[in-house]
């Protein structure tokens, strides 16, 4: 009997930072962290900046992210970010990620259009609802 294994998949808008397969993953989020693992629902996620905790059959590897929207099905998961360091070792991914995201970069002014889309969506979303309830009955 094979182990499953979630395939996962870090991209920024210039190179695909990671591409791997894990055990399991657990990414921030504004409600905090969620857990992923093979199998699971498909969902949609707007990740927040910080460390991503992926456990491989090696242990475990980090991915410092300067947050994105991270898509995932029943056997992979892909981020879309700004921008992304991996590694084997907290500190040093931490200490990257620090140094990335206090440059000023194309990188960043687009998670922060990201940012600013995701939220209209959001209220876009909640707004429909809004709006079809009270429609409903009108003649």
């Amino acid at each position: 009997m094979t182990k499953q294994a979630l395939r996962v998949t870090i991209r920024t808008p210039r190179e695909t930072i990671l591409d791997q397969d894990v055990a399991a993953l657990r990414v921030p989020t504004k409600t905090g962290h969620v857990g992923l693992r093979p199998r699971g629902e498909p969902t949609v996620l707007a990740v927040e900046a910080g460390l991503v905790l992926l456990r491989t059959g090696g242990g475990m590897r980090y991915a410092g992210t300067a947050g994105g929207l991270l898509h995932t099905s029943n056997k992979a998961a892909s981020l879309l970010t700004p921008l992304a360091v991996v590694g084997d070792n907290v500190e040093s991914v931490s200490r990257q990620l620090d140094a990335l995201l206090s440059e000023p970069s194309e990188e960043m002014e687009a998670r922060r259009t990201l940012g600013r889309l995701e939220t209209r969506i959001r209220q876009e979303l909640g707004q429909g609802d809004e709006i079809s309830g009270p429609t409903k009955g009108r003649t």
